[in-house]
């Protein structure tokens, strides 16, 4: 299939979310079995060494962004000597960055595993798990440039194929723990860092076979080169620093005026919002390469084109996603929890209100980062989240209910929503009108056709609510949400699909 069109971004996306239900399903089911084989104790030895490794290796997540832009960059300008020098870089990068994890993360994780982790066990398997956890992070952080060349040259099937390949073979270990076994820790550790590892080995093979000059290893000495990626990474990781601060800081600043009953309804929002956002990624992710390459070869019209689809469908179908919570959230979260804690029902809403005005942004920071002018971006974007931490903090100091929280994270959420249209035409010189025209006005339209309608009583049960309104919602969202054109690409789309399967 070839890249950047519209038929591979709707290819990919079907494939993202292939992957997303059967690593969905996985997780759930390694999780039980796991947790039955372990025992909580040991099973929540994973989950400790799971965070400890997570916080040390941020700085690989900082730089798999960069990787990519660089890389999709490269790509689009066309030349595969300047793709292979750039991929050697984030190379050698990132096989800086696994060793700097391996000499700073193994003294630092041992000291605090002796020093703060509290064990029923033998403390000796905890350091057994994080060291190999530890080990193979450091090589899956290797393979990143070789992700990143995927993802740029669009080639979602392969990564997704490994994901799910490797998330059902964890799966069947989990299950097999069971009943066989002796050491069922050590043995689920070195099972989950082979699997770690895996995918490693499996891009190397693939991309050496059908990338062989893109992916040919070589020292590149280019100090500039070098330069510009971490001056990029700098005010990546300022943005991703201030994001992560924002999340955790409203589980901390609740915690400071509420007892932790709060913080479970919030983790529970939380944990509601990760399934709807992860939804619409899937959505926004297969488009943010071609935005890339596109702006690289100077195409600003297929830039301005990505960028309407990436802002309309993303907010579409985190909306549809989160639909049947508007509908009827009590009745849902009653059919998941049983019994559901106080205030849950209402941090979830404002949770997903929030993340709904957030999602509307979609494809502005991929341009932005596109053209590597981002530091006015990320000082603004990010100043206003750190006011509404202050705020926020501020709020409940005065002594009004932990929601309110997120009352000013969603006025700040629309804060950053403007400002990001004025930095977009400051940085790129992209007038906002036709993306009000032809994203924002027809999103606002499907919203206002269909919020009202959630309020209206109807003597039936819950299910059949969210199912007539669901089907409702969809056909506001065709004839509404979508314009003429790509309502018939949509069906040409789908019918030749058809036709291919007969």
């Amino acid at each position: 299939m070839k890249e950047n069109t519209n038929q591979t971004i709707i290819y990919n996306t079907g494939i993202l979310f292939i992957r997303l239900f059967v690593t969905t399903i996985c997780g759930l089911l390694t999780t039980r079995y796991a947790l039955q084989a372990l025992g909580i104790t040991d099973f929540g030895v994973f989950s400790l060494i799971g965070s400890i490794v997570t916080f040390i290796s941020i700085l690989n997540q900082i730089m798999i962004s960069t990787s990519n832009r660089f890389i999709s960059i490269e790509i689009g300008i066309g030349k595969t000597k300047d793709i292979n020098e750039q991929f050697n870089i984030n190379f050698i990068i990132h096989v800086a960055i696994a060793i700097a994890t391996l000499l700073i993360g193994l003294p630092l994780g041992h000291w605090y595993i002796h020093n703060f982790v509290n064990f029923d066990g033998d403390i000796n398997d905890v350091i057994f798990v994080f060291n190999l956890s530890i080990i193979s992070a450091a090589i899956s952080f290797i393979g990143i440039p070789y992700n990143g060349l995927l993802m740029a040259k669009e080639r979602f099937i392969v990564f997704s194929t490994v994901d799910v390949f490797v998330h059902i073979i964890k799966t069947i270990i989990a299950y097999l723990l069971i009943n066989f076994f002796v050491d069922k820790l050590q043995v689920y550790a070195i099972a989950l860092s082979i699997l770690t590892v895996l995918p490693v080995l499996l891009f190397y093979l693939y991309c050496s076979k059908y990338y062989h000059k893109e992916t040919e290893l070589h020292v590149v000495t280019n100090k500039k080169k070098y330069k510009k990626v971490f001056s990029f990474s700098s005010w990546v990781a300022f943005g991703a620093f201030v994001s992560v601060g924002q999340g955790q800081g409203a589980a901390m600043i609740v915690n400071a005026f509420f007892n932790t009953v709060m913080n479970a309804a919030m983790g529970i929002a939380n944990t509601v919002n990760i399934l709807i956002t992860s939804f619409a990624s899937n959505v926004s992710q297969p488009i943010a390469p071609q935005i890339t390459k596109s702006y690289a070869a100077n195409n600003y019209e297929r830039c301005e084109e990505l960028l309407i689809i990436s802002t309309k469908f993303t907010f579409l179908s985190m909306f549809l996603v989160s639909a049947p919570l508007m509908i009827d959230a009590k009745w849902l979260l009653s059919l998941w929890l049983g019994q559901v804690p106080p205030y849950v029902i209402t941090f979830t809403l404002l949770i997903v209100i929030n993340t709904l005005i957030t999602s509307a942004n979609s494809g502005i920071s991929n341009l932005i980062f596109a053209s590597g002018k981002i530091a006015l971006y990320q000082i603004i974007v990010n100043m206003l989240r750190i006011f509404s931490m202050v705020g926020a903090y501020l709020i409940l100091k005065k002594g009004c209910v932990a929601y309110s929280l997120f009352y000013v994270y969603i006025v700040f959420s629309f804060l950053i929503f403007l400002s990001s249209q004025w930095v977009l035409k400051k940085t790129i010189h992209l007038g906002y009108s036709v993306l009000f025209k032809h994203s924002y006005i027809p999103s606002l339209a499907v919203t206002i056709c269909f919020i009202p309608v959630c309020f209206i009583h109807w003597n039936v049960h819950p299910l059949i609510r969210i199912v007539l309104l669901m089907l409702y919602l969809m056909v506001i969202v065709y004839h509404i949400g979508l314009s003429r054109q790509e309502r018939k690409y949509l069906y040409n789309f789908l019918t030749s699909k058809n036709k291919q399967t007969r």
